[in-house]
């Protein structure tokens, strides 16, 4: 009787230690994956903001001074048709299997992202873009997605808002526009206090593509979907919340207790001078 007692006591300690580990190896791999989520988005930004090629004799160049357009220009072709702003940040770009020097070489700006032209370089899965927590399918021959979007401000339609010279900013108006890059000068509440790229897990898009697939404005109307989490506007991926870039090239963690306000004015550039949301 106390053989048998000692032998189910050792296999039930060897069931709780196993189960023990099976717990931290899964912590350990949620943290991991954390941090490379937040590495791709420190690395995203940093490239973002030297996006424009330095010229030559021209050291100020090398310093970060805008925050490029959401789509390559392309006069009569809608956003959603346009490349995005991933395009200017390739030549930075390195990946495991893929050379993005080629890619830089074949993308064809002059047409649009669906144009067959194109395709090679739409289905190119950049390790740089996915979130390594559950990403989302990679299936064969169709574009590969981005788990990283531009915020562009309050509202669906922000990143259609124009900067004019001379005109005081749009109170909605976030870092990332479709008409043009974000000169740092404009936004006022300073690079650490304006967010730049979010994680999403919601309807992930071609990272090639412009358009909402690769920037988008924060629903801020009452009633909206939760900011951040299972099933909101960003996050998806970790219990814990969203990781966020800032302009300043910073990277910060974002829990589904945010408050609103808070969030709506750090999506825009000129936030602290913004009305409240209505959750305020």
């Amino acid at each position: 009787m106390f053989r048998r007692l000692v032998v189910v006591t050792v296999v039930l300690l060897g069931f709780a230690a196993f189960g023990l580990l099976i717990t931290l190896l899964q912590t350990y791999r949620l943290n991991a994956h954390l941090k490379q989520s937040q590495f791709n988005l420190a690395q995203l930004s940093f490239f973002a903001a030297h996006h424009a090629r330095p010229d030559p004799g021209q050291a100020a160049r090398l310093l970060p001074h805008e925050v490029p357009a959401g789509t390559v220009p392309l006069p009569g072709v809608v956003p959603e048709n346009r490349l995005s702003w991933a395009v200017a940040v390739l030549p930075w770009l390195a990946d495991r299997k893929f050379t993005t020097e080629e890619l830089v070489r074949t993308v064809r700006p002059d047409r649009p992202w669906n144009d067959e032209a194109n395709q090679q370089v739409a289905r190119a899965a950049l390790a740089i873009f996915l979130c390594p927590e559950n990403p989302p399918p990679l299936e064969a021959d169709t574009p590969a997605p981005t788990c990283y979007v531009g915020v562009a401000g309050l509202g669906n339609d922000a990143a259609s808002l124009v900067l004019r010279e001379g005109v005081p900013t749009p109170p909605r108006a976030g870092p990332f526009r479709y008409e043009g890059p974000t000169p740092f000068e404009r936004i006022t509440d300073g690079l650490s206090q304006t967010l730049l790229i979010g994680e999403t897990a919601d309807a992930p898009g071609p990272w090639l593509r412009g358009g909402p697939s690769t920037v988008r404005g924060v629903d801020d109307a009452a009633g909206a979907r939760p900011l951040i989490g299972s099933g909101g506007q960003f996050g998806g991926f970790f219990p814990m919340g969203a990781n966020f870039s800032l302009c300043d090239g910073s990277v910060r963690l974002f829990t589904p207790q945010t408050t609103p306000g808070v969030f709506y004015r750090l999506a825009t550039i000129a936030g602290a001078t913004a009305e409240a949301g209505p959750a305020d």
